[in-house]
């Protein structure tokens, strides 16, 4: 394109790099005309439009270095129509042509012969997606007969980081393919009309899924471009420095909204969209996000439609945020939360470091509704034992309290009541074993010591875990394996009795001790016979541990298979 056709607002590409004409004219102290763009990669830059503190141009992205000056008379890259990026990418053998004939309508295919047109047709054939994402396109006066032609089976296209300079000029492009379901624009910069309306542009009826991520439209921008698509069902607006979303008019039909790499800091940053009623799923990985809100006030309450949340690698560091998810997304199923700081810096009440399973567990029974967490399916027992040990360390909490403290601490807790509901209010940490109340969750608690051989560490580890007696051998392997990084099949569970047998005697069976009325229960070892320590394998199984452990505490020594 001729250097004297430049006009501001005009999409460059320069060595691959794309920009935005946003100043033509003179720069103080420097001699002839110069252009001042917006690069789309805004690290490229020098600054943002200013010049010894004047300022000629303003840029879209709020970085520092996003614009630049530069001689009109740049090397700039050619730009192409999209017949002729569709030929170079999927009809290879036309590319490169010159004068030849490259729009195949109905008239020029009897010029050329209908039979060098349908091979160029039959080369699309069985393809349904068309990726032509950095090739410098622009939407020209183009045979449309041709292109629809061509295209007539193609349901995906994708046409990122392009030079396409208006709205209009991207519907007039689609409108040509008959069966598109799925249009991806992220990396674009174009200029959003203040009349979207179907009177002003064209409908996407057809399109179900719209990619707008990388665009630096606004959130209002975002939502008019989403309407001019009636049917839409999922949009993504990753990477769009937002930091708000207001209630502007959406789709009915839309049900999953992408917004990642964002800026917001909280849930409530997000109440435009506790409007949408048929919202299923929301996305917000790698945000700023921290909390709900600033006050009580800030809590939005989704429709009952939103099930599945992701908030996955935000800046979450407390429990608060859980707290309130119930309240706010009152049909809540599925959560993705991994990647949060708070899972990296848990600690327990008697100040023993907490691992992210651990951290899981407490999540899983802070949330009674979800079914999955972290795409993992949360199943009756997972429940049973994460609401219990969650339990166990509110009555932890509690016994290290002083009385009139107490209240305080348990709102800290909203399903202290409820779980109390569903097992059994925990008898006072203060209270002895044997005025333990059976019928009560302390009875069905053990805490276990488990010991990890010096011969397998270069030291000797000790863990400290309270699980519940109903728990199978082989979920108890499980936990000592994930704890330890090791196969749960290569260890062996050996608890230690604290009670010494003669030697001779059947120490180490891993079965529950019988007692015969002939046994003299006040035998004695005979004088010079050695005693040894009395043992038990807990064996692999499905058997409950509580068949083994009668008291609330137990010594386990883990061992690994091979190792002595």
């Amino acid at each position: 394109m001729p250097d004297t056709a430049r006009y501001v607002g005009e999409r460059l590409s320069l060595k691959r790099q794309l920009c935005t004409i946003r100043y033509i004219g003179a720069v103080a102290d420097k001699l002839g005309e110069w252009l001042g763009v917006e690069w789309d990669d805004s690290d490229r830059g020098k600054h943002d439009g200013t010049h010894n503190g004047v300022r000629y141009f303003t840029c879209r992205s709020p970085t520092s270095k996003p614009g630049s000056f530069l001689r009109p008379d740049q090397q700039w890259d050619q730009s192409k129509t999209f017949l002729q990026a569709l030929r170079e990418k999927y009809m290879p053998e036309d590319a490169g042509t010159g004068g030849d004939i490259v729009y195949f309508s109905t008239k020029q295919a009897e010029e050329v012969g209908f039979e060098k047109f349908s091979k160029r047709q039959a080369r699309l054939q069985g393809i349904h997606v068309l990726v032509l994402d950095h090739i410098s396109i622009r939407f020209q006066n183009e045979d449309r007969e041709t292109i629809t032609e061509l295209c007539s089976d193609i349901t995906e296209l994708d046409l990122s980081s392009n030079l396409f300079e208006s709205l209009g000029e991207i519907v007039e492009l689609a409108v040509l393919f008959p069966k598109l379901t799925h249009l991806t624009l992220n990396g674009n910069r174009f200029p959003i009309p203040d009349d979207c309306s179907k009177a002003a542009l064209k409908q996407l009826t057809g399109l179900r899924s719209l990619g707008l991520s990388d665009t630096l439209l606004s959130w209002t921008e975002i939502a008019k471009v989403a309407c001019i698509a009636p049917n839409l069902t999922t949009l993504s607006a990753a990477r769009n420095r937002l930091n708000r979303v207001t209630s502007d008019p959406l789709p009915s039909t839309l049900a999953h909204i992408v917004l990642s790499d964002n800026d917001f800091d909280a849930l409530s940053d997000l109440s435009g969209l506790s409007s949408c009623t048929g919202l299923s799923s929301l996305t917000l990985k790698r945000c700023h996000i921290s909390t709900n809100g600033n006050n009580a006030s800030d809590i939005i309450v989704y429709s009952r439609s939103l099930q599945v949340l992701d908030i996955a690698y935000n800046r979450v560091a407390n429990w608060a945020l859980f707290d309130i998810l119930e309240e706010t997304f009152p049909a809540l199923e599925s959560l993705v939360i991994t990647g949060n700081p708070l899972y990296g810096s848990l600690s327990s009440v008697e100040g023993t470091t907490l691992t992210a399973e651990d951290g899981y567990m407490l999540t899983i029974a802070r949330l009674p509704r979800i079914s999955f967490l972290n795409y993992s399916k949360v199943t009756e027992k997972e429940r049973l034992n994460s609401e219990t040990y969650y339990l166990n360390q509110i009555v932890s909490e509690l016994g290290k309290t002083p009385a009139d403290k107490r209240p305080q601490v348990l709102r800290t807790h909203p399903r202290w009541k409820a779980l109390c509901e569903e097992y059994g209010e925990p008898a006072p940490k203060e209270t002895k074993s044997d005025t333990i109340n059976p019928s009560s969750l302390a009875a069905r608690l053990v805490t276990i010591d488990f010991n990890v051989s010096a011969t397998y560490d270069s030291a000797a580890v000790t863990r400290k875990d309270t699980v519940p007696k109903s728990m199978n051998v082989y979920a108890l392997l499980g936990m000592a394996g994930k704890r330890l990084g090791i196969m749960p099949r290569k260890l062996r569970l050996i608890m230690e009795t604290g009670e010494r047998d003669p030697t001779g005697s059947e120490a180490g069976h891993a079965g529950p001790e019988w007692w015969d009325s002939s046994d003299d229960e006040d035998e004695q070892p005979r004088v010079g016979q050695k005693l040894v320590a009395r043992e038990v394998e807990l064996v692999a199984g499905t058997r409950p541990i509580g068949t083994y452990i009668e008291g609330r505490e137990a010594q386990i020594r883990v061992e690994v298979k091979g190792h002595h």
